[in-house]
Parts: C-alpha cells; structure tokens; sequence
C-alpha cells in the first residue's frame, strides 16, 4: 500500500552486492523531456517519475545499445544511460525515435539484500517483459496487463478501481 509503489512495475536496472536501482514504468509524467532540460532539441519521447528517490536526477533507458557510447547494459536488447551530450545530437540529427527511449525523474533504490527479502516476504511479483513492452506497452495499462495472464486472483485484483491513482 506504499503510495511510492502501489499498482507499480518496475523495471530494475542494476541489481548486485551493493544494492538495486529500477525505474517505475507505469507513473507517466505529462512533461517532454526538452521541457525539462533546455539543451534537449524538441522530442517527445515518454517521461517517467522513476521512484521515490534523486528526483534531481534525470535517468534513461533505450535500445541503442552500443551506438550510444558508455551505455550500460540491462537485458539482451536494453540499456541504463550513457553519453548524455552524444544522445542530445543523435536525436538533433533524427537517429533516435521516441519509441527507442525513456525518460525518467528519479528512481527507485534498495540497500544490499532489501529488494530480495521483500520478494521473499510476498511484497513484490517477479515478471519478464520484452524490450518491446517496457519500451511501448501504455504505462496506465502495464500493471493490468502483467497481471491479468497470472492467475484468475490477480486477474481480479488487476480489474479493481484504483482512481486516484492516475489523478
């Protein structure tokens, strides 16, 4: 019941010894990311509040791989940063599309072990999703549609108002 995580799917970006980083998927925000930072030419790619944490932080994920220097790889496919000032002219020269990125304030963090006991206590349920879906798939719609297939408990749950949630 968490406000910073009810309803949410995260996408986890680093996960090892020293702690997790991850990114909310499905709390959009109504801002463009040029609008955010003045150097950024006019793109309107998708813009995320990421988590409840650095929310002096501007982060991104893509599938650029390694045309995008110091990229750091996620999943087979998907990348966490990179040359900020070589994205700023790939997308100013048109090599970039909105649907090959997002942007997000903030992010989502866990001291070492913390995410594992949580997963171990029930709080959390572990998914896979395609590049393509963290990528394109509609943030409002994600939570549903992750748990909908699992069984008929979560379809149920997936289905109940949450209306203030989007608000």
């Amino acid at each position: 019941m968490d406000e910073n995580f009810r309803r949410t799917v995260i996408l986890i970006a680093e996960h090892d010894d020293e702690g997790t980083i991850g990114f909310v998927l499905t709390r959009p925000v109504d801002m463009q990311i040029d609008a955010l930072i003045s150097a950024f030419p006019k793109f309107a790619a998708r813009v995320g509040h990421g988590g409840p944490v650095g929310h002096d932080s501007i982060h991104f994920v893509h599938n650029l791989g390694d045309e995008l220097r110091e990229s750091l790889p996620i999943v087979d496919g998907l990348w966490w940063s990179g040359d900020f000032e070589q994205l700023i002219s790939m997308v100013d020269l048109g090599k970039v599309r909105v649907d090959d990125i997002l942007f997000f304030i903030g992010y989502s963090g866990w001291s070492p072990g913390q995410l594992d006991a949580e997963i171990k206590d029930g709080s959390w349920i572990v998914s896979n999703l395609s590049v393509k879906e963290i990528l394109t798939e509609d943030p409002k719609e994600l939570w549903k549609s992750i748990l909908k297939p699992i069984n008929s408990n979560f379809k149920v749950i997936s289905e109940m108002p949450d209306s203030d949630l989007y608000n």
